[in-house]
């Protein structure tokens, strides 16, 4: 298949990538700025980038945070933990992600240390922080 429809939930993976297609998964996730939403913090045994869609945050990645917004492109090196502290805008963080596969024999998806970080946190909306 082509075509992947992020929009309604998809996402490519080794099973649903085209052929010739290196990319080992990618999609599109959504934090809402209701203050409801949830991320992990964690991290790859791969690189992945991220491509900010729409909306204003706060991500960690490793020690330094960044204020997001549309448009931009972060780049999180494997073993880099990165996280989603706050939403800062006016409407949700929609953040669309790339992996690129890793040499052979490398842990697939997310990784978290402490294993805790798994559950997952709420990412706050802090007005005003944009």
């Amino acid at each position: 298949m082509a075509l992947i429809r992020t929009g309604d939930g998809e996402r490519l993976t080794p099973e649903t990538r085209p052929p010739g297609c290196r990319v080992s998964s990618a999609g599109r996730f959504r934090v809402a700025v209701d203050g409801t939403g949830r991320f992990d913090r964690h991290y790859h045994d791969f690189d992945e980038y991220w491509f900010v869609q729409s909306g204003t945050g706060t991500v960690r990645i490793g020690d330094v945070c960044y204020q997001v917004r549309p448009g931009d492109i972060l780049f999180t090196k494997a073993g880099t933990a990165h996280d989603i502290t706050a939403v800062t805008g006016s409407g949700d963080l929609e953040i669309f992600w790339l992996w690129w596969p890793g040499p052979p024999g490398v842990r697939v998806g997310k990784l978290h240390h402490p294993p805790a970080d798994a559950v997952g946190h709420p990412v706050p909306f802090l007005p005003g922080d944009t």
